[in-house]
């Protein structure tokens, strides 16, 4: 077994090679898989190889190690022509898989919270999928000032840049409301709650893996 990466923390150099993303939800059974192989899916792109090693992984706030992606949410994966849901297991979430992540993208803001408090310095590179998104297209926009300079060289240190320019801008964004920082769980409901959700889910997705390549490639 390989040796695991270093922790990331506050004071991390940022000349690690592999840019890592981690989605979390409630019980790694629906929204975190799914984000997880979307991920995982638009980030193997050839522009996105050009770029970094990127790795992407799950985790469930209140998850058992060890279950099967939920029946439904996995139908919903692979009408998203997506090919790993089978062979997905669950994993509870701990505090060494906030540390090692560049990112991580939680479900809902229950599980940012559950980040934060687990690894409080990961606060400021911990966004909900929808927050991150908005955020991520606000930096993009024509007239956002320009990202300060990567820390290191390479695709993946000039990712953390965008990521921490995220953390940024989140304090200038607009006030949300009510749970549009969230996606709705769709556990134990429907065929066609698990429909919502997976069509959000794959929304912000594009906008996030788009707009995360978009930023690191600015000169």
């Amino acid at each position: 077994m390989p040796e695991p990466s270093p922790p990331r923390d506050a004071d991390a150099s940022g000349d690690d090679a592999v840019f890592r993303i981690l989605t979390v939800c409630s019980g790694n059974l629906c929204r975190s898989p799914l984000a997880e192989q979307l991920l995982r899916a638009r980030l193997s792109s050839p522009e996105w190889r050009d770029l970094a090693a990127v790795e992407v992984a799950s985790a469930g706030t209140v998850a058992r190690d060890g279950e099967p992606m939920d029946a439904r949410a996995a139908g919903e994966a692979d009408r998203l022509g997506l090919r790993d849901a089978g062979v997905h297991r669950t994993r509870r979430l701990r505090a060494e898989h906030v540390e090692r992540a560049d990112l991580v993208v939680a479900m809902a803001q229950e599980h940012r919270a559950a980040c934060a408090r687990l690894v409080p310095s990961a606060t400021r590179r911990t966004f909900t999928l929808p927050e991150l998104a908005a955020i991520l297209t606000s930096l993009a926009r024509a007239d956002a000032p320009p990202l300060e300079q990567a820390t290191g060289a390479g695709g993946a240190a000039r990712l953390r840049a965008v990521v921490s320019a995220a953390g940024v801008e989140r304090g200038m964004m607009p006030p949300w409301q009510g749970d549009e920082l969230d996606i709705a769980d769709p556990f134990r409901r429907g065929r066609l709650a698990h429909r919502r959700t997976a069509r959000a889910v794959d929304g912000h997705v594009a906008v996030v893996a788009e707009r995360l390549r978009e930023l690191a490639q600015r000169r």
